[in-house]
């Protein structure tokens, strides 16, 4: 993974960042599903602007390798 810049973010991109991750959580709950605290951790560095979406990509693939074909 590669060292991230901490960027600045307006409270206002937070608070979008905040409402896309809590519907893709309340999305998985309503399928039965639950992502682990490593990934809920990996979302709210995101929301707080402390790693890139790119990033956030990146760690949860390195916590859930999938085995599905690309």
């Amino acid at each position: 993974m590669s060292d991230s810049i901490q960027t600045t973010i307006t409270s206002a991109e937070a608070a979008r960042r905040r409402a896309i991750v809590e519907d893709a959580r309340h999305s998985s709950a309503l399928e039965g599903g639950r992502s682990s605290d490593q990934v809920h951790a990996a979302q709210d560095r995101w929301v707080a602007g402390e790693i890139s979406y790119g990033e956030l990509g990146d760690m949860v693939r390195e916590l859930h390798p999938t085995t599905a074909p690309r």
